[in-house]
């Protein structure tokens, strides 16, 4: 008997409930009841920190350097190196399933019409932008407000639409005995925050915490690990609009205004993964054989580091939520060791009992981890480009309309127990192939390492958002010993071990990298 999937794919949601991630004032009673029943991963990542890339790179079980999408400009249809993918909904489809996606499930036109019939049984529902805008705007400034209940009908909001759909499909794969592969693309809460009003009531700005030891910039951090891209200004009706800066966090009271409009669209999102749950467990013997899987493409920033948005390479836009609940096979559990989005695909398609993916699809299934809490591996890589207007303004950068061969800059991310250590390389000649080259060099010239970054992280303190980065250490003399070790593994990692082909056990090039991660560690003690 084939096993159904009931995917939450829930827009820039960062780790921000309450049972399985420790944050206990946004209210999410649904997502809580579902993290009791399942695998939890708390140290889950994305493997690129802004929508479309991130998306093409899971939705393939493919890395970005692996499909080259950077951006809003590229998809992997159209890509040299990503074009013959097989797309984890399309897999499903090619073994029989009755495959549906509504909302934001790709990037809306990255590939076009959300992939269309090639990844779905039927046209996917598009995400209907004008049932996602706020129509209020500032008296003042005149800008649209980022903080913003409404008092709608539930069908003038998308993400109604997207669970009506997510459940007529559902019930239309009940009755037809067809297995069912449903992902229920949610928009929110990505800005601007837009739901109804009841949802507000939820929350008094006078009991939301804020972030108080993190909400300046680390202290040495180089000017390009930060950025506005995305987020230039937030506006709200009481305190009207404001420019985010690097250099001066938005005050406590702003900050607070601003949380509320997150956690009310995270508690929205809740009630309507509560809904279709209603929908699997009403069915007899439905809720056994559905794997229910809650992710999203990237974090968020709710001002640590003074930051507003994602675009960065710090923990809280690479970290994700990830849960899976498979009564049938998983009991529940919380994993602590890393894993990455890039192994959704083979691990649904292992859950699922379906025949071995090909060879070009990366990633490992988490079926043996979430059984045995074993690792696959013990660190995550995350990367983001930059294309800053000016050399002297590195934080000022938009990479969206770039194409992969014109973006100057890239930075790469490896994550590992106790620190983040993250560079910044010079693309040499706007040319990727060179520039991969290049890292097989062991000079440290400027023109190939513009920044580096060392944190340090208190690992018991992973629940505790105002705990990250802080202070960079690379340049200290004391962590030099760890810089050179990481600095090896990370560009082991780019240049040879992340393009390598899955396999059962951890390959030679990772066990390399293990080691340089390990001698990193110790010189830290």
């Amino acid at each position: 008997e084939k096993k159904n999937v009931l995917w939450f794919l829930i827009d820039d949601l960062r780790p921000q409930f309450g049972r399985a991630y420790g944050q206990s004032e946004t209210y999410t009673p649904n997502l809580d009841k579902l993290a009791v029943e399942s695998v939890v991963f708390k140290k889950a990542y994305c493997q690129l920190t802004v929508c479309s890339p991130s998306r093409n790179s899971f939705l393939t079980g493919r890395r970005p350097d692996s499909i080259r999408v950077y951006n809003f400009v590229d998809h992997f249809r159209i890509t040299n190196e990503g074009r013959d993918s097989i797309a984890l909904p399309q897999y499903f489809k090619n073994n029989g399933y009755y495959v549906i996606g509504g909302g934001k499930t790709y990037q809306p036109g990255k590939p076009p019409d959300y992939d269309g019939l090639k990844s779905w049984s039927e046209p996917p529902l598009p995400l209907t932008k004008n049932l996602t805008r706020c129509h209020h705007v500032h008296p003042r400034s005149k800008r649209i407000l980022d903080v913003c209940p409404e008092m709608l009908a539930r069908r003038d909001f998308m993400d109604e639409r997207t669970a009506d759909h997510s459940e007529n499909a559902i019930r239309r794969a009940v009755a037809s005995s067809q297995p069912f592969f449903v992902v229920a693309g949610f928009y929110r809460p990505h800005l601007r925050w837009h739901v109804p009003q009841s949802y507000y009531d939820l929350y008094n700005n006078n009991k939301i915490s804020v972030a108080q030891n993190s909400r300046f910039k680390p202290h040495g951090m180089p000017d390009i690990a930060w950025t506005s891209e995305g987020c230039h200004t937030l506006t709200t009706l009481e305190y009207g609009t404001h420019q985010i800066e690097m250099n001066q966090p938005l005050s406590l009271n702003i900050a607070a205004e601003l949380r509320k409009g997150y956690y009310a669209c995270v508690s929205f999102i809740d009630h309507l993964v509560g809904r279709l749950l209603t929908v699997v467990n009403s069915f007899q013997g439905l809720r056994k054989n559905t794997i229910i899987l809650v992710s999203s493409d990237h974090g968020f920033h709710l001002g640590e580091q003074a930051s507003w948005t994602k675009h960065t390479l710090f923990e809280h836009s690479a970290r994700v939520p990830l849960m899976i609940r498979f009564p049938h096979l998983l009991p529940p559990r919380i994993i602590y060791h890393p894993v990455e989005l890039v192994d959704i695909y083979r691990t649904l398609a292992d859950l699922a009992g379906l025949p071995q993916p090909p060879d070009h699809i990366q990633g490992r299934s988490l079926r043996r981890t979430a059984l045995y809490n074993t690792p696959i591996r013990n660190f995550s890589l995350t990367q983001y480009p930059r294309c800053p207007k000016s050399w002297d303004r590195l934080w000022d950068s938009n990479c969206k309309r770039i194409t992969a061969k014109q973006i100057p800059i890239m930075g790469y991310s490896l994550r590992v127990n106790g620190f983040r250590f993250t560079e910044w390389y010079q693309w040499r000649d706007n040319s990727i192939h060179h520039s991969m080259l290049s890292l097989h060099s062991s000079s440290d010239t400027p023109a190939k390492i513009i920044a580096t970054e060392l944190y340090q992280f208190d690992e018991t303190q992973i629940d505790d958002a105002d705990a990250y980065e802080r202070q960079n250490l690379a340049h200290i003399a004391e962590a030099q010993c760890s810089v050179i070790n990481f600095r090896h593994a990370l560009r082991l990692l780019i240049t040879t071990c992340q393009h390598s082909p899955p396999q059962e056990l951890i390959p030679p090039c990772e066990l390399e990298v293990s080691r340089y991660i390990a001698n990193a560690q110790i010189c830290m003690i």
